[in-house]
């Protein structure tokens, strides 16, 4: 563990005002554009569905300064309260975290930052409500969600998890980002979920608040780069830009979505694939 001086959280409350302004997406198809089935793209790995810990190291926040760092694999189930962060620097390694009943609460930079690691899991254990946020400002200006990562990230789990974003994103990936399960409450400045590769949302209840996009991929760079994928999933999308901005396709199926933009509810680079039924007008 590894200790630094923060200052007092600032909160802000989000305000999202919506107008007449909202574009209407566009119609439901359960088909690619030739005709054929819609085949998802990205899919959950033994570890991404893992929510047990195994050999676990059991970390009370409260005994923490400031902040925690990670550096080697494993499990750490994290439990209280932290006025600081949680930095991972982990290289190549796998590192899993469960929020046992958390409240994190950071000033100058990410709640939870991935610095390096193989792949990092945070699983939201079964029962326990969650609270990760960060403030107005962050010391490095490229760590920019309260939940950041450098590296591939899935949150999993059956419990509650509340993201704060008052700097700019609630969530940020540079690479894939896997929604699996939980119960995910988010508010931003800026985008709510930020998959620059990729985002799967699958099995989850996602509520999403915020001033920029709701649901955003950047990159399209090969073929499954830049796709945004709902399945078996609840989903409440209020944007002040545009619900969901996929760099490449957008897939949903067997879902119920509430999705509204400022700017447009839908927007892609390529297609837009959504299962009859699944977009909801409350």
């Amino acid at each position: 563990m590894r200790y630094l001086k923060k200052n007092k959280v600032l909160g802000i409350l989000l305000v999202l005002l919506l107008s007449g302004m909202l574009t209407a997406c566009q119609s439901p198809d359960s088909t690619n554009a030739d005709g054929s089935a819609v085949r998802p793209l990205y899919s959950l790995t033994r570890e991404d569905s893992r929510t047990q810990p195994r050999s676990p190291t059991d970390i009370s926040l409260g005994d923490v300064r400031e902040e925690l760092l990670i550096t080697d694999a494993g499990d750490y189930v994290l439990s209280g309260r932290l006025s600081g962060g949680v930095h991972v620097n982990a290289e190549d390694q796998v590192v899993h975290l469960f929020l046992n009943g958390v409240e994190i609460k950071a000033v100058k930079g990410p709640a939870i930052y991935v610095e390096s690691a193989g792949k990092v899991i945070v699983t939201v254990c079964a029962g326990t409500e969650n609270e990760l946020s960060d403030g107005g400002s962050h010391a490095t200006k490229d760590t920019d969600a309260c939940l950041f990562s450098m590296n591939d990230l899935t949150v999993n789990g059956t419990g509650q998890l509340k993201i704060s974003g008052f700097y700019k994103d609630a969530v940020h990936t540079k690479d894939h980002l896997k929604i699996a399960d939980v119960q995910l409450t988010v508010q931003s400045k800026s985008d709510g979920l930020h998959g620059n590769d990729g985002i799967l949302i699958t099995g989850a209840k996602v509520a999403v608040e915020s001033e920029s996009s709701g649901i955003r991929t950047t990159k399209s760079g090969k073929a499954k780069k830049g796709n945004v994928e709902i399945t078996d999933s609840e989903l409440s999308v209020i944007a002040g830009e545009y619900g969901i901005c996929s760099e490449r396709n957008v897939y949903m199926a067997g879902s119920s979505a509430f999705v509204k933009g400022i700017l447009e509810n839908i927007h892609a680079e390529g297609e837009i694939n959504i299962e009859e039924g699944c977009l909801r007008n409350e």
